[in-house]
């Protein structure tokens, strides 16, 4: 038998998870709610068709391991980490794909929270430091709320970095979303409770360095006005070490979930994984195009695993945006 957890903003998506990745004949075995991030399940499956081969036998279980391990190095993931991971996997008694094989190890590390199609009464607040996306990140989700026919308020609280607002407005135009800006926690809090009754608020806030306690001070303040949940905007590609830092700052700053950004222009997750692992934060999405129609991608541990491992590619190749979402 295979169990299989799944998190999700609801229950209805939480068993569409179970339906894309486990099919019409799993048995949900239990449900829990999570506070401020939805609902878990799990679910079992007497066999698991990902793993029957008509065409010979399957591949040994060392070899895919093996193959798992090299992806992991090669992501630069730091050592620690990986060896948790290829623990887990070692656990398997049968050979199965070297994708199932991760996707079963990460969804024990890492808990996996899409962000929700409606957040309100709470705002989603984009927050990180400088050049991680966050503007983009606001820019995409507001476009997603909008092509589902969503009623979409964006605020912005940065005010000071020359053209901060500039690159929000030509976004918010095109949508035809209004955008509000908030210099002040009180003003914040003020435009909250005008715009209140919209399904998704989005909130872009001024970039902050996670190494001084004054910026991060001067964040927390604006999350405290209004009811918010912060999303950390954490790029990949960049040092291990650094985004753990970079997640443990935001995260003691109130941040409950990480954004991988910067997909398109990086070939390696293995800092923004530690980060997340470091910072306790759940995986939500991945940004891996800088077009704003194109959106975001939610994770869940197979399409983690299919980002760290592409299908019928070499080992430095990237998958493309629809392969990680099929």
């Amino acid at each position: 038998m295979r169990l299989k957890t799944f998190t999700a903003p609801t229950m209805t998506e939480a068993m569409a998870l179970v339906k894309e990745h486990m099919g019409n004949d799993a048995i949900i075995v239990s449900t829990q709610d999570i506070p401020g991030s939805g609902v878990r399940l799990t679910a079992a499956l007497d066999h698991d068709p990902d793993f029957d081969d008509d065409s010979g036998p399957a591949p040994a279980l060392q070899e895919q391991l093996d193959m798992v391990e090299t992806a992991l190095t090669r992501h630069n993931l730091p050592e620690r980490l990986r060896i948790r991971i290829c623990n887990l996997m070692a656990r398997e008694t049968a050979a199965a794909s070297a994708q199932q094989l991760l996707a079963g190890a990460l969804d024990e590390i890492f808990d996996f929270s899409p962000l929700p199609e409606k957040n309100t009464p709470r705002a989603l607040a984009f927050v990180g430091p400088p050049g991680s996306g966050k503007t983009l990140a606001v820019a995409k989700t507001a476009a997603r709320a909008v092509m589902k026919k969503r009623k979409v308020a964006v605020l912005s609280t940065d005010y000071k970095r020359a053209g901060g607002i500039a690159q929000l407005e030509a976004f918010t135009r095109i949508l035809k979303i209004d955008l509000i800006q908030a210099k002040s926690p009180e003003e914040l809090k003020n435009h909250f409770n005008d715009i209140r009754e919209a399904d998704v608020i989005l909130v872009d806030t001024a970039s902050c360095n996670p190494y001084l306690g004054n910026d991060i001070g001067t964040l927390c303040e604006f999350m405290q006005a209004i009811p918010s949940e912060t999303i950390l905007v954490n790029p990949a590609g960049i040092d291990a070490d650094e985004s753990a830092d970079i997640a443990n700052a935001f995260a003691d700053g109130g941040a409950t979930r990480v954004m991988i950004s910067r997909l398109d222009v990086a070939a390696r997750l293995g800092g923004a994984l530690y980060g997340a692992d470091s910072g306790n934060l759940s995986l939500c999405n991945v940004s891996m195009t800088a077009q704003v129609a194109d959106g975001l991608t939610a994770l869940s541990p197979l399409a983690l695993a299919k980002l760290l491992i592409p299908s019928h590619r070499a080992d430095t190749a990237k998958p493309s945006l629809s392969e990680v979402v099929k």
